[in-house]
Parts: C-alpha cells; structure tokens; sequence
C-alpha cells in the first residue's frame, strides 16, 4: 500500500524546492521527486579538479533589503547566504565601439549614462519611472485570482519602446547589456525587458560556493518544515483516477506515489507527455502548449585558471558586436557576437580560478545529435563543441588579454547538455517565448485542466530567480487560496 501524501511537486529544482517549502510550512505533508542523482535543476554546480563550477546560477538582482527579490529571499530562508555585492559599476559593457558602465542605484544608472549621452537623460528618467511603479505592484500578481493580463507593460514591445524613445544605438545597446540574462526579440514585452534591468541595477549580487549553496540551503529548509525530497525518481507518469482528478505518478523504476494535490515544475511538454489521453486534457489543449516556441539556450565555456594570475574581477562584462541585438542569429555557424563574462567568487584571495563564458546557443545548433546520450555524444559533436569553445576563448581574449597563457583547462555545455541534465525542453534558457502580441497564448496559468494539477516554473510569466519564485507563490498561493507571502510579515 503505497502511503498518500498532501502534496507531491515534480521537479526538484528551485522551483519545485520553494513549491515544497511553501506548502510544507501550511504543514502540508510533501515530497518533491527529483530524476537527478542531486537536486537543483539549472542551479546544480558540479566539480573538476576540485573546484566547484555552476551551470545556470551566476549572478542575480535584487537581494538586499528593500530590492524587490529580498521578500522572497527572506520567505524561503535565504537571506543569510554568503551574498557578494557586486561593485557599484557592476555591468561592464562593450559595443559600438564604446565601453561604458552601468551603475548600482536608479539615480546613479540615470546620471552614469547621461554623462556621455546628455540628451537621453529625460528618456532615462521616464524608464526608471516605469521600473520604480513595476516595484511597487509586483507581487500583485501573485495574489490568488490575480489577472496578468491586466499589466499594460506586458502588451508593449520592448524593441519598439526604445526605439521610439531613444535616439542613440548606443544607449539602446547599453540598455541591452543584460541581453544574456533574457532572450531580445521583437516580441519581448517591455515588462519582461524591464524586470531584468530594475533588479540588477538595484543591486547585483554573486554568490560564495554558488548554485550548490543555495540549493542546500533549500533543502534543509524543506525538510526543517516536514518535507522531503528524493532524488533518482524520474516521473514517467501521471495517474488519473476514476474522479477525473490527478491521483499519483508512477515513476521510472516503479515506485508510485499517492497525493491530493500535485504541483510540475517541469517544461508543460514534458507534463503532456506525462498525461494519458483523457477528457480533461484534450487534443486541442496538447497541441496548443506543444506548439509554442521555447527561446534560445546557451553555450557555457567554464575556465579554469592558472592559480594567482588574473584578478579577480567583482563586476560582469557583456560584449555587444551584433548589428541588432534584437536579432542576432545564434545556430551552428553563425560566429559569436555577444558574449556575458562572469567571475566567480573565489574561496579565498583576490585572483579568480574560474571564469564562465555564455553565448546564446539555438536548439538547431544541436539538433543532429538530439538522440544520443550522455556519456555517448558522437564525434562530430564533440568536434563542434571544441571549435566553438575556442571561437569564444579568441573572443573573450580580446577583452581579457590576461586569458592568454593562463587557461589551463575548460569544460563546455550546449542546450544538449542542458536538456539531458535538467529536463529543459529543448535547452532553452528562459522557457516560453513571451510575446507582447499574444500574452494569451505565451503566458501560461499556475492551473491546468485538472483542478489538482498546478504548475510552476520560468514557462509561466516570467524566468529568472525571481520570475521562478513569484510563479512557485502563484501556483501555493492559488493552492491555499491566500496570500502566503504578505502573511509571512
């Protein structure tokens, strides 16, 4: 007799681990399944030559006290993590030419830009007005029954806002210095473009031992509220029983599991696969979620150093050589372009060990080789990853001159990679496309066809450390029918 828990969450990444935290403290009785040996999903680190090195977790926004992240942070127990404050000129930037910073702080991001471009800076003043209101309403739309489409920002093309009120490419391109942090398409609502650029620049943060850190963190926190995570349980199917509700999921190695409610934090492919033909979910509702487009990946080259050689360097550098960064092809042969450069926090010293090179990567770079497995990659892909690794060590070097001589190993990753470790469909880094011109059809609902079935996760709303929180708040919140989150404080 298999024992029945309350709730059952799939996934065992950050999403799924602050779903399980959340209802554990209602004191709902729940185990998170996760297919991996370890937990965290796209924030899992791994180690080579004892250094430890993270996959998708490099820096993020918004942690301190009075940034928009810091109530969450704070509800999931986080908030005494060993957070390093990036420097107060926290984007280096490169494009056109130009190599310009961005500053921590709305009124020193304003005057840091217009110091050299003195004619956009009312431009500036009105975008930090709309990030100041965007903070201000936030976490509205976690509120049970809330309505996100009724936000205007997600209605506007970001493209088209800066073009239509600022003159000088090289401001609009400075303002696309996060361009790795978020996929640039036309279609790309302003508040989506928005959200990146308001948490970073209230504060940028990197963390001491990385994704692992934090991912521990998260499990110790479940478990302190009563709940458990166990890994090595890849969910192949979703039980449906004779009420027409979710009633387990049947595991890969035969274990089953028994809940009231469940809660997916995987790609909403991955759960329709996951789903028997039935009445609740119909063709017409399967086709519609396995038609939408997913965004780009990324391509990682993680470097390791000659020890005591290259400074360590408490800021990130984004590279922009693309005519349109709007549109800049990224498939198999398109030379690189565009390029984020994170350092991170050594465990002591002032010299980095390791540095993380990110290109954005499409599927279709990859696609030949989508049905080998890991361990097992032909050739001609390893080939690919090596001559596409040393496209981008040339190209950080012109930037980071110390580079030459000083690496003296490097390991790669692809949207390969990432959907075979993580799930991912299709390796994309940031899950659905949003778009401003059909939020309807792109911006997914925390409830699904079965009214115990919700899901989480960056394919919802927003993606990102604070995207994924805030829709792990909507599916728990929809869930117990409450405000969690301001009933913590």
């Amino acid at each position: 007799m298999t024992e029945k828990r309350d709730a059952i969450v799939i996934g065992g990444g950050f999403g799924g681990l602050t779903c399980g935290i959340a209802l554990a403290k209602e004191g709902k009785k729940v185990t998170v399944l996760e297919k991996c040996p370890i937990p965290g999903g796209a924030f899992q680190s791994f180690r080579r030559h004892g250094q430890m090195y993270d996959t998708g977790f490099h820096y993020v926004g918004g942690i301190g006290k009075g940034e928009v992240l810091h109530p969450l942070v704070s509800y999931f127990g986080l908030e005494d993590l060993p957070w390093q404050l990036l420097d107060d000129q926290f984007l280096e930037i490169h494009t056109l030419g130009h190599t310009h910073f961005l500053n921590r702080g709305f009124q020193h991001f304003v005057d840091g830009i217009a110091a050299d471009f003195p004619s956009e800076k009312a431009a500036l003043k009105k975008l930090v007005s709309l990030m100041k209101n965007i903070n201000g309403r936030i976490y509205d739309s976690v509120l049970p029954n809330h309505n996100v489409f009724e936000n205007v920002l997600m209605g506007v093309s970001a493209k088209a806002y800066l073009e239509a009120n600022f003159s000088s490419p090289v401001v609009r391109n400075l303002l696309c210095g996060q361009c790795l942090t978020t996929e640039l398409t036309d279609k790309l609502p302003l508040y989506s473009f928005l959200q990146s650029i308001n948490s970073f620049t209230q504060g940028s943060y990197r963390l001491k031992g990385g994704g692992e850190t934090l991912i521990n963190r998260l499990v110790e926190n479940l478990q302190a509220a009563g709940g458990e995570l166990l890994t090595r349980k890849a969910v192949e199917q979703l039980e449906i029983g004779e009420d027409g509700r979710i009633k387990g999921v049947r595991c890969s190695d035969g274990s089953e599991y028994h809940a009231d409610l469940f809660i997916t934090t995987i790609h909403p492919n991955l759960t329709i696969q996951y789903t028997p033909e039935c009445k609740q979910m119909r063709g017409i509702f399967r086709r519609r979620i396995q038609r939408l487009e997913n965004t780009v990946g990324m391509f990682t080259v993680q470097l390791e150093l000659r020890p005591n050689t290259i400074p360590y360097l408490n800021r990130s550098i984004s590279i922009i050589e693309s005519d349109d960064v709007w549109n800049t092809p990224c498939g198999k042969n398109d030379p690189v372009k565009n390029m984020l450069i994170n350092y991170n926090v050594p465990k002591e010293g002032h010299f980095a060990t390791n540095i993380d090179l990110l290109v954005a990567m499409s599927w279709d770079a990859v696609s030949e080789w989508e049905e080998s497995a890991l361990g097992h990659r032909p050739e001609a892909y390893k080939a690919f990853k090596q001559k596409k690794a040393e496209e981008c060590i040339a190209f950080a070097k012109r930037y980071i001159p110390d580079l030459e001589g000083n690496i003296t190993n490097y390991w790669t990753s692809t949207p390969l990679t990432y959907r075979d470790y993580t799930g991912t469909w299709h390796g994309s880094a940031y899950g659905i496309r949003k778009t401003y011109d059909n939020l309807i059809g792109t911006v997914l609902s925390p409830t699904t066809p079965f009214e115990n079935l919700f899901q989480a996760g960056q394919n919802l709303m927003l993606h990102g450390m604070l995207g994924v929180a805030m829709t792990s708040m909507m599916a728990c919140n929809a869930i117990c029918g409450k405000d969690l989150l301001n009933q913590a404080h």
